[in-house]
């Protein structure tokens, strides 16, 4: 067997060299074999100590037996075994420890017995050979381990010294010294290995020889193995935040000498930019606590890659080799467990409170205000339960939220760990609703919620923001009532024109964005800008539909709308199918176009590209979320008619949400607003991370910033961008922000951010004037409107855009 070892991991080294996309499983393999090649040194080992004390080769005896087995075939085994003699001789001949020690390791009395040359005999103590056995199968256990573990870190610092210059070799001697002193800083530790795996990560990608890349990456897989026992060896001692801030700068960059992903390094060279900023001041905790929320992220894309890549196959093959099902099932967690992100993120569990408490944030972000009461679920993700209807009143606790999902019928409260932008479509529809929305953002609070499943609870949210609750009755619950909506219901809609200008907006034309744009136009300073606008006004859609060409497609329509009842989600995405089929009328691009030019915007180059964008607007009053928003909310589909706002996208820089009353307070002399890098479909789309946040007076004080931006990817481009513009969205007391879609003609660019060098992150000076200014579009729209208004926005080359502004919820 040492001899396929040898060969095969020879092979695998040849694997890593040639095909770099395989280097990680690679990597996992090599954890799980030895490097082989010394199995005629084990077998004269075990004879030479045999001989060395006069212990007989005679059938009947635990050593005798052993001896037979090793010279049959050595196995990783036979650590176990060792390791379980050593301890039967340490404890004086305890039997019953030497059979737990060989439990623990997977080596059960039955498999001894099973063994081609089985192991039947007890191993026998005898006192006067006690401290020598010990000394020579100590030194035993290392060739073994040498032979058949490959990330025994005595065996691989050995295996490959001969490769490292004198520094490597110098911090390599420090952490064999002091692997098991207690006393040396584990900061220190960690930083050795760090530097040394720095080494070796950079041998590794040059390196084309496969033996000597087999010892490097051997020492390198020992190492990381090291950093993960002694990090976690010390966890539970009291480590200081600056020990735990060096902790995962170091442990986040082990991370990436093997999985070296665009995020985690975005995070990395942020952190580090931070770390050497000192004292940890409120300001720069909260910075902190925002990078430390990306890692986190980071690190469940890093567990779903792992769970994807790996589980499928560990069912496949565990259910072939009969494996126990609990072993198949917890298969992909137990390597995630074992890899540097794992140790990561027990540092982050520790180092989250702490910032919380040193940025003064609370354990709970309320999105919508509201006292919800009832009976307690848990479910992974809100979309979970989507279309569901509860017919006693519910609390959901979701581990996860997208942003899109519709809150289902009878739900009165939602709590969930995921951070929601508060103009997500699943937030606006809460407030809409008035339910309880609120992340939780302590550990301990969300276990002892989910504790409580099936019971009845009552929610309610005190003067300091936080969320409170208490155990009642079941008998003292009610479906709370939907809240009436101000629909506004219009009569079918006459055909007027295919493309109208902005001077022709009126109501009953057109829905709530291009009305509400035009209350603004020339009202406003001349330092705030509007997009140029046009729209296909309602009637277009029905009048397409009703075209001879349009035929089939109208009847096949009509059909799958009748039969919505049955199992909607199917049925909606065939009618979504159906409208993307409707052909445009002859007169149709030459009406668009003459309005479009007009106005100022350009002719886009494909027409085909443009009416695809215009149909895929109508196609989406049959979204998923958008029916079971009319259905929950009383909106007739009939009733719901679509124009199409088209704009000329503004190239941001950041984009912004603007609240003109703070809708965490209450506020009508606060306003808060948010800010993203790039275009504002992160903020709305509910992209993963937190946007910067800030709350003003209006009253003309500084902007107080509440969050640090901390969106993973945004979003840069600019051409047209065809709008959603129903009479069911933007309405008193129900805005409909996210029920329907916006489409760009041209998709805009996906870019991971980062922040080392972003001004807005880092220039004080800079992001004051940016939040001053959004502060100042915020004031004088809501002026203009009279009214507190929900403001969407963008600012580039220093000019500031009104984009979007709705009534308040």
């Amino acid at each position: 067997m040492t001899h396929s070892q040898d060969r095969l991991t020879l092979k695998l080294a040849d694997v890593y060299i040639s095909e770099p996309s395989s280097r990680d499983l690679i990597r996992l393999m090599m954890t799980t074999v030895g490097r082989g090649g010394e199995g005629q040194r084990i077998r004269d080992e075990i004879l030479h100590i045999m001989h060395r004390h006069h212990i007989k080769e005679v059938a009947g005896h635990f050593l005798e037996e052993w001896h037979q087995k090793l010279h049959n075939n050595a196995t990783p085994d036979d650590i176990v075994i060792c390791e379980a003699y050593l301890n039967f001789l340490r404890s004086d001949g305890d039997l019953e420890l030497f059979y737990r020690t060989l439990e623990a390791g997977g080596v059960t009395k039955e498999r001894l017995e099973g063994f081609e040359r089985p192991i039947k005999s007890p191993p026998d103590f005898i006192p006067h050979l006690k401290e020598a056995l010990i000394h020579d199968f100590e030194e035993y256990l290392r060739l073994l381990r040498s032979v058949h573990s490959g990330t025994d870190l005595e065996s691989a610092i050995n295996a490959a010294r001969y490769l490292l210059d004198a520094e490597a070799s110098e911090m390599l001697e420090f952490i064999w010294k002091h692997k098991d002193n207690s006393k040396t800083e584990v900061v220190d530790l960690v930083d050795r290995i760090t530097r040394v795996r720095r080494i070796l990560n950079r041998l590794l990608g040059t390196e084309k020889d496969n033996a000597r890349l087999r010892d490097i990456l051997y020492l390198d897989l020992a190492l990381e193995e090291f950093l993960r026992v002694i990090v976690e060896r010390n966890i539970h001692s009291r480590m200081d935040v600056k020990e735990l801030v060096d902790l995962v700068g170091m442990v986040l960059e082990n991370v990436r000498f093997f999985y070296d992903s665009a995020e985690f390094s975005a995070c990395l060279r942020e952190w580090k930019r931070l770390k050497a900023v000192s004292p940890l001041t409120l300001d720069r905790a909260l910075h902190a606590k925002a990078v430390l929320d990306r890692i986190g992220r980071a690190i469940g894309a890093f567990i779903d890659h792992y769970y994807r890549l790996l589980q499928p196959k560990a069912e496949l093959l565990g259910k072939a080799f009969q494996a126990d099902s609990w072993a198949i099932t917890l298969f992909s967690e137990e390597i995630v467990r074992g890899r540097p992100a794992f140790v990561l993120s027990m540092l982050l569990r520790y180092l989250d409170p702490v910032l919380r408490k040193k940025a003064k944030l609370g354990n709970w972000q309320v999105i919508s205000q509201g006292e919800g009461i009832g009976r307690v679920e848990t479910v992974e993700a809100l979309g979970a339960v989507q279309g569901k209807r509860f017919d006693s009143p519910t609390v959901i606790i979701a581990d996860k939220v997208r942003g899109d999902e519709e809150p289902p019928e009878g739900v009165t409260a939602v709590i969930t760990p995921d951070a929601v932008d508060l103009v997500s479509h699943v937030a606006v529809r809460a407030r809409n609703a008035r339910l309880l929305f609120a992340i939780c953002y302590d550990r301990k609070h969300l276990e002892r919620l989910k504790s409580l499943k099936g019971r009845y609870l009552n929610f309610a949210v005190d003067t300091s923001g936080d969320v409170v609750f208490e155990e009642v009755s079941g008998e003292m619950v009610n479906v709370p009532p939907r809240v009436k909506l101000g629909f506004i219901k219009i009569a079918r809609p006459e055909f007027t024109a295919y493309a109208i200008g902005a001077r022709d907006f009126r109501e009953g034309v057109v829905g709530g964005k291009s009305l509400n744009l035009t209350r603004l136009q020339g009202k406003l300073p001349d330092w705030v800008h509007l997009p140029a606008s046009v729209a296909l006004p309602f009637g277009v859609f029905e009048k397409v539909l009703a075209l001879d060409r349009n035929s089939e497609i109208a009847q096949r329509y009509r059909e799958l709308v009748s039969g919505l009842d049955g199992n909607p989600e199917e049925i909606l995405e065939e009618i979504r199918k159906a409208l993307l089929g409707l052909e445009a009328p002859e007169e149709l691009p030459a009406v668009l176009r003459g309005v479009m030019e007009d106005a100022g915007l350009g002719w886009p180059k494909d027409w085909d590209d443009t009416w695809m964008c215009i149909k895929r607007v109508w196609a989406s009053k049959w979204n998923e979320r958008a029916y079971l928003s009319r259905k929950a909310r009383g909106i007739p589909d009939e009733d719901l008619f679509m124009a199409v706002l088209i704009q000329q996208v503004v190239e941001a820089e950041y984009s912004f949400v603007i609240h003109t009353d703070n809708p965490f307070t209450g506020d009508s002399d606060e306003l808060y607003a948010e800010v993203v890098l790039g275009l504002g479909e992160t903020l709305v789309g509910n992209y993963p991370g937190r946007a910067l946040g800030f709350t003003c007076r209006k009253t003309g004080s500084e902007p107080q910033l509440l969050s640090y931006p901390s969106k993973s990817i945004g979003l840069f481009g600019g051409g047209l961008i065809f709008r959603s513009d129903s009479n069911g969205e933007d309405l008193s007391g129900y805005a409909g922000a996210g029920l329907y879609d916006s489409v760009m003609l041209e998709p805009p660019q996906e870019v991971t951010l980062d922040y080392t060098e972003e001004p807005l992150v880092w220039d004080e000076n800079f992001r004051k004037e940016l939040l001053t200014g959004i502060t100042n579009v915020g004031i004088m729209t809501e002026k203009v409107i009279g009214s507190p208004q929900d403001i969407e926005g963008a600012c580039t080359g220093g000019r500031y855009y009104v984009v979007q502004t709705r009534p308040q919820v």
